[in-house]
């Protein structure tokens, strides 16, 4: 579009144009009223003539975003396509962040030529930034003087090639580049090794004046390359050292594989040549030595002045270049918005090493890993007190080799390993772009706000990006419809606050409601979160301060994504499009994947789905007042008869849907009128943001139809299991009903969209559990056959998955006692005074162990009914301590009470596991019975029928398994500390009395074990 002025891309509006040149014209911004930094928009000038071209255009913009985290990378914050005012040419355009006013070139004009140490700082930085891109696999291919920006302590690299034709790359974009590009180039297959061919011809450009060759066109450029002798660096600058010299002719190798094996090599060999640092030898890609390729290069260099050698190579070959190992790695500065370390504290790393004879030289990230976590190393260094955890190095060990070769691992690591560290170390090491996965959104917080910024600080900066659902963030857009209808401004002061704050273009605060230090109630938080049935996206107003697009553009430029299962799983429905590119995932508290999976894909229909939908203004509007009628009539039918199939069932129970029900399919065929009727009578020329709107309002109404119609047709038994469940209403009193289809296996979606990721990192405390080996069944042992089977992760296809049982960290034989009591009637079911008596017998039981630890108990129980028996026992008894129910009050204040005082807590499924609490507080953990899943359960007892009908053993391989990684996490609430002490109880005499007792018996923890009430008392009486 050269020569053309702009006024207005998309939402952004132009201010000025700064400069227009063959491959493009770049273009100041206006600023918006929150924005902190300038905006630049870059748009090509060749324009995009067929799909493919457009298309290849995006993925190119795409791979550059993911880029932008390195402060020596030009950052690129959106992206998009734009037309001519006539015509139907579209043209790609970027969308930059805070370029710096002047070009390096401009900076070097009046210096030529540079000497060594003054192109050492932007040469160093450019290199970095190379070395990011090529592991992204992003080319430059179009590097020359005017595509560095700003001054060598701060260089900006830009102007990577954007031009495509054809469906490829050109590379081609900027005739300055044409002097630095290298043969393979030139002859039209660039690769990495062509742009350290030609940041080496801008390195030999500034030391000697003059770029290697001077070809006007790429022909005569080419024909140069190949007949002409190039002239030796020394001969036009005597600055430049004979070894310096070695490593630049190396880099200008004309055939790719006897230059460098990757840029950083070659800037690491400047840097060790130019400040004499200790050397060894780089290799090329061929795995053929320095000394090797010295030998060619009189034969393509001129004669330096006499009395010198032509290469000093092969007679100072051990003071030309530094090896891998001797020289530290420079950190890249991939994703990290900081500044590299400086040379000087590299080289005090290295002095440290050297310090350390029993270390070898280090290679690779294997040994920089170990290295880093060992004593001695940089942690320890750091931190005083830092005591080295064998198995925390174990397992970064096994990280490290996974992403060196390629390959998945599963890691039980138990509490007080310091496995986020495990796998952060040598993730970040790597420069890979990872994506961690936790379980909920508490252990995303941990992650993000206290493991990453502990190795942010000691070990390497390095950007990372905490990603929620939509729901998470406020958006603009609703915030200001609600203002404008002053209800809520007028009458509610947390809104007000709300709205000031995200007028304050000082305020750190990213949307998500999380972090806010006030409540939101909860009918204000749902009238102005983001939805993504309301969101019009890039036709909002908001759109270039949204608050969910500024968390994706963080996303796009972090080297550490974290997220939740949920929103992992979600991004693999979606094929990779919710979530940036990444090169491997690490699952932790991966023992939820399959339960995370049959939630995210399971099929719920709830009464609030169609009240809000039928509330839509819109769909008011612009639909037949008939259908809307008809339908309001349908769901009162159908969620009438649905009480009366679930009139016996309490809060929280399920029964099965075993036949189709006719009110439900009538009512899926009604919501189907209605999304027909929305299409019918589209208004015309809607607005932009409204049609969007309306195009998601139409999907949504059709997707709905369809939902319900597949959850109450019940014809699909082989995939689903359908069933009805009574829900508590959150914060309210009451309940209702809510009708889903989850489906019955999950392991082959999981196979096909999720373990296809080159690198998978599957880590818990609580993985490995007892059960029939597939492979191995003379095996006893805890293995990971439960989970890889419920997961798709079968030996036979993926054999090479590294696995590994960490050894435990925390002393139980001399810090635990695990009581086992004998005397204990086995559980009973229904009603009845066998009931009555199990429960009066769990509850002495609890009340003498209670009594012995002197409160400071959890009482873990598998269902509501026998912790409302217990509790109301217990609270008769008079214990002098307080006794906290699960339900009473909110997760949160229950553990602030509990800390306080010395206190007793009842608690159910989600009090098993997730809760940290440290010391003395926590010194007793009772469990009233082995956590099997309750036999009527529609989802357990299809699975299990499943199962039956295949003849496998359906108890051992998936309810003995299932219920024994419970039990684990339940009784891993105890230590949380080295110094942590106490009892672990478990109130079940099957554990004597039936054949698998023994099994759960050998995967619990080594603690002393005992059955007898008076070694109890006497534990706590010894503390």
């Amino acid at each position: 579009m050269a020569g053309t002025d702009l006024h207005q891309i998309d939402s952004y509006a132009i201010a000025e144009k700064i400069k227009e040149k063959a491959s493009g014209t770049l273009y100041r911004c206006q600023p918006t009223k929150r924005s902190r930094s300038e905006i630049f928009i870059q748009v090509s000038a060749l324009p995009l003539l067929t799909e493919a071209d457009q298309q290849l255009f995006q993925e190119r913009a795409r791979h550059l975003k993911r880029l932008s985290g390195n402060r020596a990378i030009v950052s690129v914050r959106d992206y998009g396509l734009l037309g001519q005012a006539a015509g139907d040419r579209l043209y790609g355009y970027l969308v930059l962040r805070d370029l710096p006013g002047e070009s390096l070139e401009a900076y070097f004009q009046n210096q030529h030529p540079l000497t060594p140490d003054g192109a050492l700082p932007v040469l160093l930085a450019i290199g970095d930034a190379l070395h990011v891109a090529h592991q992204r696999k992003v080319l430059h291919g179009n590097l020359h003087p005017g595509c560095i920006l700003g001054t060598p302590a701060n260089a900006v690299l830009t102007d990577f090639a954007l031009a495509c034709r054809d469906g490829s790359l050109t590379y081609d974009d900027e005739p300055a580049a044409l002097p630095y590009k290298a043969p393979e180039h030139l002859r039209g297959s660039p690769q990495p090794a062509s742009d350290q061919y030609a940041l080496a011809a801008l390195l030999y450009h500034w030391l000697c004046g003059r770029p290697p060759y001077e070809g006007k066109t790429a022909q005569e450029l080419l024909a140069q390359q190949e007949r002409r002798l190039l002239i030796g660096p020394r001969r036009l600058n005597a600055a430049i050292s004979p070894e310096l010299e070695a490593v630049l002719l190396q880099a200008l190798a004309l055939d790719p594989d006897e230059r460098f094996p990757h840029v950083r090599a070659f800037t690491d060999a400047c840097l060790a040549a130019i400040k004499g640092l200790p050397k060894t030898l780089y290799r090329s890609r061929e795995g053929e030595s320095a000394l090797g390729q010295a030998a060619q290069l009189p034969a393509a260099v001129s004669q330096a002045p006499a009395g010198e050698p032509v290469s000093p190579v092969a007679s100072r070959l051990a003071t030309v270049v530094a090896p891998a190992g001797t020289l530290p790695a420079r950190p890249s500065p991939a994703a990290s918005g900081q500044d590299r370390e400086p040379v000087n504290a590299s080289i005090r790393s290295s002095n440290k090493a050297e310090e350390r004879p029993e270390e070898p030289a280090a290679e690779g990230l294997l040994a920089t890993v170990r290295a880093d976590l060992r004593q001695g190393g940089i942690l320890s260094r750091s931190l005083p007190g830092y005591e080295e955890r064998p198995a925390q190095i174990a397992m970064a060990e096994i990280v490290a080799r996974a992403l060196e070769q390629g390959h998945h691992a599963i890691l039980e690591a138990a509490t007080g390993t310091g496995k986020s560290l495990a796998y952060l170390v040598p993730i970040v090491r790597s420069g890979r772009v990872a994506i961690i996965s936790t379980a909920n959104k508490a252990l995303q917080e941990q992650l993000f706000y206290k493991d990453i910024p502990f190795v942010q600080q000691y070990i390497k900066p390095f950007e990372a990006a905490l990603v929620k659902g939509m729901g998470n963030y406020i958006c603009l857009d609703r915030l200001e419809n609600e203002r404008l209808g002053m209800q809520l401004f007028t009458k509610n002061r947390e809104f007000r606050r709300l709205y000031e704050l995200t007028q304050d273009p000082d305020a750190d605060f990213n949307g998500d409601i999380e972090s806010l230090d006030f409540p939101l109630p909860a009918d204000l938080r749902s009238r102005i979160v983001a939805e993504r049935d309301q969101c019009a996206w890039s036709k909002c107003p908001f759109f270039f301060d949204c608050y969910v697009r500024q968390m994706r553009l963080r996303a796009e430029r972090a080297q550490i994504i974290v997220v939740n299962h949920t929103l992992l799983l979600l991004d693999a429905a979606l094929e990779g499009h919710l979530l940036p590119e990444r090169d491997l995932i690490v699952l932790d508290e991966a023992h939820h994947l399959e339960e995370e999976a049959t939630r995210a894909f399971t099929i719920t229909i709830s009464p609030n789905q169609i009240r809000t939908l039928l509330a839509q203004r819109m769909l008011k509007e612009h639909s037949r007042l008939s259908i809307q009628d008809e339908a309001e009539r349908a769901w009162l039918t159908t969620w009438r008869r649905l009480e009366q199939l679930a009139r016996y069932c309490g809060p929280g129970s399920r029964l099965n849907l075993q036949e189709p029900l006719e009110e439900g399919l009538q009512l899926a065929t009604v919501i189907a009128q209605l999304a027909d009727s929305l299409r019918q009578e589209r208004p015309r020329d809607l607005p932009e943001k409204e049609s969007t709107l309306y195009d998601r309002l139409l999907k949504r109404t059709q997707n709905l139809a369809e939902q319900i119609r597949t959850v109450f047709a019940v014809n699909q038994p082989e995939r689903y299991v359908y069933y009805l469940e009574r829900v508590a209403q959150l914060g309210q009193r009451g309940s209702h009903i809510e009708v889903s289809a989850a489906p019955l296996d999950v392991t082959s979606w999981l196979r096909e969209k999720l373990l296809k990721t080159p690198v998978l990192i599957f880590t818990s405390a609580t993985l490995a559990t007892t059960g029939p080996h597939p492979l191995r069944p003379e095996e006893k042992g805890p293995h990971f056959a439960y989970f890889r089977q419920r997961i798709g992760l079968s030996y036979e296809e993926m054999p090479e998955v590294e696995e590994r049982i960490l050894p435990l960290t925390f002393d139980y034989q001399r810090n635990a006692l695990l009581y086992l009591p004998r005397h204990l009637p086995e559980p009973a079911y229904g009603s009845g005074e066998a009931v009555r008596r199990y429960t009066e017998a769990i509850a002495g039981e609890m009340l003498h162990l209670v009594n012995a630890s002197q409160g400071r108990a959890f009482l873990l129980f598998s269902s509501q009914r026998m912790l409302d028996a217990v509790y109301e026992l217990l609270q008769a008894s008079s214990l002098p301590y307080r006794l906290l129910r699960q339900g009473d009050w909110p997760r949160s204040e229950l553990l602030r009470q509990f800390k306080a005082e010395p206190a007793v807590l009842f608690g159910l499924k989600s009090f098993w596991e997730g809760v940290d609490i440290p010391g003395e507080a926590l010194s007793l953990v009772v469990i009233d019975k082995l956590p099997f899943d309750p036999p009527d359960d529609p989802v357990h007892a299809a699975r299990v029928a499943l199962m039956k009908e295949a003849g496998e053993n359906w108890f051992g391989s998936y309810v003995l398994p299932q219920a024994v990684l419970r039990l684990k996490q339940g009784l891993g609430r105890l230590l949380r500390t080295r110094d942590d002490r106490g009892v672990m109880a478990i109130l079940d005499s099957r554990i004597y009395t039936k054949s698998y007792g023994r099994l759960i018996l050998s995967a619990l923890p080594p603690a002393r074990r005992t059955d007898r009430l008076e070694e109890v008392y006497r534990f706590f009486q010894d503390a």
